[in-house]
């Protein structure tokens, strides 16, 4: 089995990947959502339970962002008995600089957590084989093979994205945060309802996020019996296209992509669509905030005759207007969580 489960955390990101036998699958979590998360992230993990343990081969934060992080602090200051975590891959503040090594400054919240608990550290990344705590996790062509066959490769972020990271992170303790004002409708709050006209040329239309935070965050391609997914995080369009450019001069069909940054429309762009040729896309978002999707996101995966497949993780609120298409827009097919459930499964 291939699974990426997408649980409803509001509008962030939490994925709960299974993958191998069915009967005993290994896992990875991504994200944990926003405060508060817990109440579904929980009993979705708890559900996972094999002889009343779940082992975690990873638990990925892409990202400081606080709807990816701040429920993975919550999760591991009460860290259940029956969850096990073989590593966790994040870059913190000591990732940063020249140096690998922790310094007596590294205080942030899930660093504190994850030192506090002697949780390996990056440990797929290691400087030597005994090491607890490795380097960054950084684009790279050389894939990480996990247990039982899930291989997976870095996309982002580049050093560029980290060494900008570094450039405004000055206080250990205190990450930086997305900016509370964003010009323009940068993050699509203008939206309204229905949307325009459908256009191919404005679909080509494009203008980059340029988020500190999210050109620091981490996407991986994950491969397992030739079927792939892309979990862009919040990850930068032109970061994740030179990162699978960086993986041959041929890129296989991708089979799903997780959207990056929850459908906005700076973190997406049609030649990453066109190179990955993908028809079947995951959002993450209860649309709250930010009216995520962008009408501009969808009008691009829709486009080129693609005829794709949109999963949403919520059938509510701005994520649920896209159950009827708009007159005159491309065909595509919406899919929602079956009724009851909190999160939205995709098999590969």
């Amino acid at each position: 089995m291939f699974r990426i489960r997408a649980v409803q955390v509001q509008e962030g990101d939490s994925l709960l990947v299974s993958y191998g036998a069915t009967d005993r699958p290994r896992h990875l979590l991504v994200d944990g959502g926003p405060s508060q998360s817990i109440t579904t992230l929980l009993p979705v993990l708890k559900d996972a339970r094999v002889d009343d343990v779940l082992k975690l081969e990873a638990l990925v934060v892409t990202h400081y962002d606080l709807d990816h992080i701040r429920g993975v602090i919550e999760l591991l200051e009460s860290l259940p008995p029956w969850l096990e975590i073989e590593d966790v891959w994040f870059n913190g503040y000591h990732h940063l600089g020249a140096s690998d090594s922790l310094g007596l400054k590294e205080a942030d919240a899930l660093s504190a957590l994850i030192c506090k608990l002697g949780l390996p550290w990056n440990k797929y990344f290691q400087i030597s084989g005994n090491d607890n705590a490795g380097r960054a996790v950084l684009q790279d062509p050389r894939p990480i093979l996990l247990p039982d066959g899930l291989e997976i490769r870095v996309l982002s972020p580049d050093q560029r994205g980290l060494s900008a990271l570094a450039r405004v992170w000055k206080n250990p303790a205190v990450p930086p945060t997305e900016p509370r004002q964003v010009l323009g409708d940068a993050l699509g709050r203008t939206n309204t309802w229905p949307p325009k006209e459908f256009s191919a040329s404005r679909a080509h239309s494009y203008t980059p996020d340029r988020s500190i935070p999210n050109q620091s965050s981490i996407a991986l391609l994950l491969t397992f019996e030739n079927k792939r997914a892309l979990l862009a995080g919040d990850a930068l369009a032109e970061v994740v296209k030179a990162g699978l450019e960086l993986n041959g001069p041929g890129v296989d069909t991708i089979d799903l992509l997780k959207v990056s940054h929850h459908g906005s429309k700076g973190n997406t762009h049609m030649p990453l669509l066109a190179l990955m040729g993908c028809k079947r896309f995951l959002i993450s978002t209860n649309g709250k905030t930010h009216n995520h999707p962008d009408h501009e996101l969808i009008e691009r995966l829709v486009a080129d005759g693609r005829n794709p497949e949109i999963i949403f993780n919520y059938n509510t609120g701005w994520s649920g207007k896209w159950k009827h298409r708009p007159q005159g827009w491309p065909f595509y097919k919406a899919r929602y969580p079956e009724h009851g459930n909190q999160f939205v499964d995709v098999l590969l």
